[in-house]
């Protein structure tokens, strides 16, 4: 009787005496399976547990937070150490009207002569720096430049500010010092007495002995006004700095006139030299527009004295070089005598009557009035002399 797997091959399989592994070792249950179910099973993988899957989990998104946290904070270090952030801390300072704390903030250098940096007076200036944007930024390393067109009276005016790199922070991010922008100013020419007063932005100012004064100013409209007491004054102007960089406002030219006080007060002026001129017991009045001469050495001279026969007419006109220019329209008349002795006997001699001649300036004003100055030295033009 055969054994029915033989037709399938199963009589030729062998022993488990002959198959490599521990002779003699009992065959299971197992064993008994066919070849191709005896091979190894895949080792099982162990199960991790939920805790540690967590840990991991939690670790590698730790990680990926810290790595975005060091990109968003490098940014964040990069722009608040950008070049234009000094020049915005100025320009918000400026725009807010804060002078003082601007003014620091870009190294401006001023004392207690630069009357228009002051918040006083930047607050009565009109077309003022109201806004600003920043147009492009340049980095050379340890220079850069920050373009701003700053809004100024309805328009935008073009600004270059230059920062110096002064170090690092953390050794990564550089520090920038805005260096001071040039600083416009208003330009003021008084055709009138040396040292008049004007006022800027309600700031009293004093001209130089040319007429003239500068003032370092910030960006803005600044009303000038001639301040002549009661005596001159002249029509008001405005004056206007545009930006930064060192502009000049077109120059404010204000040209004096006389008040009615002031006209008075000339003509007393005028007056009162020539009644100098009169009490002079000189034949020959040092500064006065007449003398006498041929006196005759031979004769004593005395009781000497000037009579005023009439007063010269005289008109006030504008500021030249020397003053307001005072003009003779008619001149007065005036007589000298004088009591003489000598080789001949006594007697009276007389000159004149000749004309008096009262052109000249009015070169200024003290509080007691009008100071004149006789254009005519000593008579010597005078040709009723």
């Amino acid at each position: 009787m055969t054994d029915q797997h033989e037709p399938d091959g199963w009589g030729a399989v062998p022993t488990v005496d002959t198959i490599s592994g521990t002779p003699g070792a009992p065959l299971d249950a197992a064993h008994s399976a066919p070849a191709s179910a005896a091979a190894p099973a895949p080792r099982p993988r162990r199960k991790l547990r939920r805790g540690a899957l967590i840990g991991i989990i939690a670790g590698g998104t730790a990680i990926v937070l810290l790595a975005v946290a060091g990109i968003v904070g490098y940014s964040v270090g990069t722009a608040s150490h950008s070049a234009d952030r000094p020049v915005r801390a100025f320009l918000d300072d400026l725009t807010a009207g804060k002078v003082d704390d601007a003014l620091q903030a870009a190294g401006i250098e001023h004392d207690k002569d630069d009357v228009l940096l002051t918040e006083a007076a930047y607050k009565k200036a009109t077309g003022r720096v109201t806004g600003y944007r920043i147009a492009a930024t340049r980095d050379d390393g340890d220079t850069a430049t920050v373009t701003a067109y700053l809004k100024q009276d309805g328009r935008d005016v073009s600004t270059t500010f230059t920062l110096d790199k002064t170090g690092t922070e953390w050794g990564v991010f550089p520090v920038w010092e805005l260096q001071a922008p040039k600083l416009g100013t208003v330009d003021v020419s008084v055709r009138g007495p040396s040292g008049a007063k004007v006022t800027v932005a309600g700031q009293s100012v004093t001209t130089a002995k040319d007429g003239t004064a500068e003032l370092p100013a910030l960006p803005g409209t600044y009303e000038v006004a001639l301040d002549g007491g009661k005596w001159f004054e002249a029509d008001g102007s405005k004056a206007t700095v545009a930006g930064f960089g060192g502009e000049v406002s077109t120059p404010v030219s204000m040209t004096t006139k006389l008040t009615a006080a002031g006209e008075q007060s000339a003509k007393a002026a005028v007056d009162a030299w020539v009644n100098g001129c009169i009490a002079s017991t000189d034949a020959s009045p040092k500064g006065c527009s007449f003398y006498a001469y041929g006196e005759d050495p031979a004769y004593t001279y005395t009781n000497q004295k000037w009579t005023l026969e009439t007063r010269p007419a005289v008109s006030v006109g504008g500021w030249v070089s020397s003053g307001w220019l005072v003009t003779t329209t008619t001149f007065g008349r005036a007589t000298f005598t004088a009591d003489i002795s000598g080789p001949g006997g006594v007697g009276t001699a007389s000159a004149g009557p000749m004309n008096v001649n009262a052109s000249g300036y009015i070169t200024g004003f003290t509080d007691q009035g009008a100071t004149f100055r006789s254009a005519i030295g000593n008579g010597s033009t005078d040709t009723g002399s």
